[in-house]
């Protein structure tokens, strides 16, 4: 087949689409559109294709390279505008852009059964189902097969700093944002809010919990409690739990294993459907596995595999995809009108995905997150013993948190410094991300205190020094402009 060739527009007027905006533009956007945007940088095009520098336009029109430590919202672990993945869906566009779900494509078929192979633990072999939305519509997905297969529950179990998506049910699935968002999520009385076990900020008041490791004297008494709930303690039966065995939105929080352990064995005993959201843990961002899941049977020798796990974030290469992986032992599937999207069987993104698995398996990629992850967490230990604000560093691989505090034997949230790093982080170069608000009823910050450093899994030794010197340029500045 010949390469495409434009029959309408000029390829001069097409180029132009993507090449670059006009103050005008931005005026008359400005007018238009319905969300609010307060990014006040533009990325326009990757420095390098598959690199982690990305060419941005201020309000000014002038531009600047930046090295993103927050891969676009932790979706570009291949960096940005990856060759390989674009050659993949140009020869995908060339045949096939859309069909409806229902309908089978070779990339769909090959896609889904790759995803069935790498899946951890029990779900090795499972099955599939895709989207073409992300984490959302996944965790949405998952719990219809719960109701389907637990005989009349409806009601789940989510926990304290989780996010599952922001749709009027996954909004009620995830830590609230009180008094910020101006309408209700719909089905608050379907879910159930438990303790999760930040160990850094125990709830019995341990004090050895750091690096998100449990404190040596710890008796799991948060699960003690989350076992209650899941025995008749909740005013509903569960059919569900849902947990991300490290919170990512909440602080990048790492559930300790015995934790997991301990609820796999309560869920099975119960009959509950277990639930991992992995949507920002996988694809290899937590080093040489592709799950955190999956680390934890290696490295551990425990399965503390789910009944379903989620994707999305790294797993689509740059585009949008979201995944549900259910147990072999689930024998139920959906039907057409019990899951689907008009879009969801989309040729172009089930391609983009099955070329970011095969180049992540190619190059190592999960070996690379692991080398470059420990150099930097290494430093990053090194800092908390220099600087007095550095309360916590916590995280596998490239999924690392730095938390903030304002008095390491109080740990009082440090959030106005977490938030002054982000402001100022552009002017040296680089972009950086942080967790998100956890509010009072009445919309006051109790914290959002943690740097996350979630750069694409593909940087080098060089832009790993060069976060590593900005980080502590930007930390220091930071500190003197709050004096």
């Amino acid at each position: 087949m010949k390469d495409i060739e434009p029959i309408v527009l000029t390829k001069e007027e097409l180029e132009r689409i993507p090449a670059g905006v006009n103050e005008e533009d931005l005026m008359e956007f400005e007018k238009h559109s319905l969300n609010s945007f307060i990014e006040p940088l533009i990325p326009i095009e990757a420095k390098e294709p598959g690199s982690a520098w990305v060419r941005v336009r201020d309000k000014e029109g002038n531009m600047k390279e930046l090295l993103d430590v927050t891969s676009m919202n932790w979706v570009l672990s291949l960096g940005f505008a990856h060759p390989d993945i674009n050659y993949a869906v140009y020869q995908q566009m060339l045949k096939l852009t859309h069909v409806r779900y229902n309908t089978l494509t070779p990339s769909r078929a090959k896609l889904i059964n790759k995803l069935a192979e790498l899946a951890p633990g029990k779900l090795k072999g499972g099955r599939v189902s895709i989207n073409n939305e992300g984490g959302g519509l996944a965790n949405e997905a998952a719990m219809k097969l719960a109701l389907m297969t637990s005989r009349g529950a409806n009601n789940f179990g989510v926990f304290w700093g989780g996010y599952h998506g922001n749709s009027l049910i996954t909004g009620c699935a995830s830590q609230p944002i009180h008094s910020v968002n101006r309408f209700e999520y719909f089905g608050h009385d379907h879910f159930t809010r438990m303790p999760y076990p930040y160990c850094y900020r125990c709830l019995w008041k341990y004090k050895e919990g750091i690096r998100g490791k449990k404190d040596p004297g710890c008796n799991l008494e948060c699960f003690d409690l989350v076992e209650s709930y899941i025995k008749g303690m909740a005013p509903k039966q569960f059919a569900g739990i849902i947990i991300e065995p490290n919170q990512a939105g909440g602080g990048q929080i790492p559930a300790p294993v015995e934790f997991l352990k301990k609820l796999k064995y309560t869920c099975e005993e119960e009959g509950v459907n277990l639930i991992y959201d992995e949507c920002q843990t996988c694809f290899w961002r937590t080093g040489k596995y592709f799950t955190l899941t999956e680390r934890y049977e290696k490295e551990q020798n425990v399965d503390v595999s789910p009944d379903m796990i989620t994707y999305t974030k790294g797993i689509g290469g740059g585009f949008p995809l979201g995944v549900l992986i259910a147990s072999p032992k689930i024998r139920k599937r959906f039907g057409p009108s019990e899951e689907h999207t008009t879009f969801s069987s989309n040729p172009v993104l089930a391609a983009a995905g099955l070329a970011a698995l095969r180049v992540a398996e190619v190059s190592k990629l999960g070996e690379n997150c692991e080398k470059m992850g420990q150099k930097m967490t290494k430093r990053f230990l090194e800092m908390q013993e220099e600087y007095e604000v550095i309360g916590d560093v916590r995280g596998e691989g490239l999924f690392i948190g730095v938390e903030l505090v304002k008095n390491k034997d109080t740990r009082e949230p440090f959030t106005e410094l977490s938030e002054e790093m982000i402001l100022i982080a552009p002017e040296h170069g680089i972009f950086l991300g942080e967790s998100m608000p956890i509010l009072t009823m009445r919309g006051q910050i109790l914290r959002r205190n943690v740097v996350k450093i979630k750069p694409p899994l593909i940087i080098t030794e060089s832009d790993a020094d060069f976060i590593l010197e900005r980080f502590e340029v930007i930390l220091k500045e930071a500190i003197n402009n709050l004096k």
